[in-house]
């Protein structure tokens, strides 16, 4: 979704580009004598490498506490009944950046919330409430479930209803150390599956060793594998939610629906990580390479359906053999928290690349960097996003003031352009010849006008993505009604839906305001002449509203002020020249 938005602002960029230079160029305008001229298939259930995963079959209802008799089947791997004498508990962990419950039904992961975000909401008049990494509907696909798979068998084994017993409770992690949490569970068969968790006191990453030791006399042999949920940290609609990774040294995103397809087709990949992504948060199963600086052999990931075809989940899963009086472990690690570049590159992992600026990476860094030079200057994001926007507007001041220089040239030569192509209306190559040797003649290029404004394209798209992805912007007020510059522009909050309009509705007065400076700037801009290039002209502030409706605020005040700069630029150059004062001598 968010490719296919980068791709149409492109395009309509360079259709606005087009309409205004070239079209006059390849069409002329006639002397008046003449004559008028995804919805993805939600019950797919790809998996990586082409292995087909049978979904788990008790995974689809909530899992009944009961006391198990020892099962015939040895890959019946249900808790003993000692286990499950006393109710599943929670063991809360508190560090600087998050708080994370763990719950001893399953050893997953029941809940993680950040200290120092909230959660988006609808109503800004609402109470805030710290941001929810965990958010599912349901108890039985808590991130973190463990299942195993026999060799050559065509069965899931879920391990979610195993109780655990964690080795302590409640704990504080402070700045500098590390905790670590410990839940162990039996099962009739003799396998004792053990979960270490090693908690740090900043940051977001979080060590997982699981551990399978083998006391029975059955030899299993098949694959261990984990699970997470995709689920939306938003609780508006969003376009930015895909499943993302970085595989074979490249950033590796999809939508949800169609990244399955996409893992399966990859052949032993090198996966560094790989989780569910938005616009400002990840949650990611993060991998150690092994001694000769490769993924884990046998490693597999992918997606799957939910049983209930109700959204999707991430796996990875290894190859394991665990013969009588055996053990097994393995290790990773899990991050949960935001796109900050700052705590991506601490945490390493190459997750720093899970922020994507596009093509102009290169641009869009030194551009962050201006935006946190000049809130920690004002303290106020909208007026730093005016101060870079008033930066990127001088730097590329003089190819501006070029392309509206030729424009007004060009306009000049309409005249003897016309007389050229009434006289040569029946020979195009004679017209061509004309044409060019009065642009030489006057020294002015076809395209002096349309050349400098696409090189000024990188360094908008630039500052567009940083706008669209800066976690900064969350929840920042700029001034009046614009509480958060990462929300759509609305004035007031109807309690009716308007179409076009994601929820809060009301009026987008940014937006409107972004379409009347372009409409400014086109009857400021010279004319070409040609009624159906003015029409076309006409829609491209219609289209650039409706494409911003639901954009973030921050976003459509750039675009606000570029115009207005641009507006402002315009009439200087426009200026007619002053008079010479009668009887002053030149020097």
């Amino acid at each position: 979704m968010e490719k296919r938005f980068l791709v149409t602002m492109l395009v309509m960029t360079v259709f606005f580009l087009a309409v205004s230079y070239i079209y006059p160029i390849l069409y002329p305008p006639q002397p008046k004598s003449a004559s008028t001229a995804q919805t993805p298939a939600a019950s797919q259930t790809p998996v990586s490498q082409g292995t087909a995963s049978p979904v788990t079959p008790d995974a689809g209802s909530a899992p009944a506490v009961q006391v198990p008799s020892v099962p015939a089947d040895p890959w019946a791997v249900a808790s003993s009944p000692e286990s499950l004498a006393e109710p599943a508990g929670d063991i809360t962990v508190k560090t600087a950046d998050f708080q994370a419950v763990i719950t001893e039904n399953g050893g997953r992961l029941k809940s993680l919330t950040l200290n120092h975000y909230l959660k988006d909401k609808i109503d800004p008049r609402t109470p805030s409430s710290p941001q929810e990494m965990v958010n599912v509907s349901n108890d039985w696909d808590l991130p973190w479930g463990l299942w195993l798979t026999p060799e050559n068998g065509d069965g899931r084994v879920s391990l979610t209803n195993l109780r655990f017993k964690a080795d302590r409770g409640d704990m504080v992690v402070q700045p500098g150390q590390a905790g670590t949490l410990t839940l162990t569970a039996q099962t009739n068969t003799g396998l004792t599956v053990t979960k270490v968790l090693t908690f740090r006191g900043d940051g977001y990453l979080i060590g997982q060793t699981i551990r399978l030791t083998n006391g029975g006399s059955f030899n299993y042999q098949g694959r261990l594998g984990l699970t997470m949920p995709v689920v939306s940290y938003s609780v508006r609609p969003t376009r930015y939610g895909a499943v993302g990774g970085f595989i074979d040294q490249e950033l590796f995103s999809e939508s949800p629906s169609g990244a399955g397809k996409e893992l399966a087709a990859l052949l032993r990949p090198s996966v560094d990580w790989l989780g569910y992504m938005d616009q400002h948060f990840l949650s990611a199963f993060v991998f150690e390479r092994g001694a000769d600086g490769l993924t884990p052999e046998g490693l597999k990931v992918g997606t799957e359906t939910l049983p209930d075809q109700s959204g999707y989940r991430i796996f990875q899963s290894r190859p394991m053999s665990l013969p009588p009086g055996g053990a097994v472990s393995f290790t990773q690690n899990f991050y949960s928290g935001p796109k900050d570049s700052r705590d991506l590159t601490a945490a390493g992992y190459y997750l720093d690349r899970s922020l994507d600026y596009g093509w102009f990476t290169v641009l869009a860094k030194p551009l962050i960097w201006l935006l946190r030079l000049f809130y920690q200057l004002v303290g106020n994001y909208g007026a730093a996003i005016i101060l870079v926007t008033v930066i990127i507007k001088i730097a590329l001041w003089p190819l501006t003031a070029k392309s509206y220089k030729s424009m007004k040239q060009m306009q000049k030569l309409q005249p003897l352009m016309t007389k050229i192509r009434e006289k040569y209306k029946d020979d195009r190559e004679g017209m061509q010849r004309e044409l060019m040797q009065l642009y030489k003649t006057y020294k002015v290029s076809p395209v002096g006008g349309c050349l400098p404004m696409l090189l000024q394209i990188p360094f908008f798209i630039a500052f567009y993505r940083v706008l669209d992805y800066a976690l900064e912007l969350r929840g920042a007020p700029f001034m009046l009604w614009i509480n958060d510059l990462s929300a759509p522009d609305r004035l007031f909050h109807f309690a009716f839906k308007l179409p076009l309009l994601d929820e809060p509705t009301g009026i987008p007065v940014l937006t409107l305001l972004m379409g009347a400076t372009m409409l400014w700037q086109q009857k400021m801009t010279p004319s070409m002449g040609d009624p159906m290039q003015a029409k076309m002209m006409m829609l491209m502030p219609i289209i650039f509203i409706v494409v911003l409706l639901n954009m973030p605020s921050g976003l459509v005040l750039y675009w606000l002020v570029n115009n207005i700069l641009s507006i402002f630029q315009q009439k200087l150059i426009n200026r007619p020249a002053q008079p010479v004062l009668a009887g002053s001598k030149k020097t």
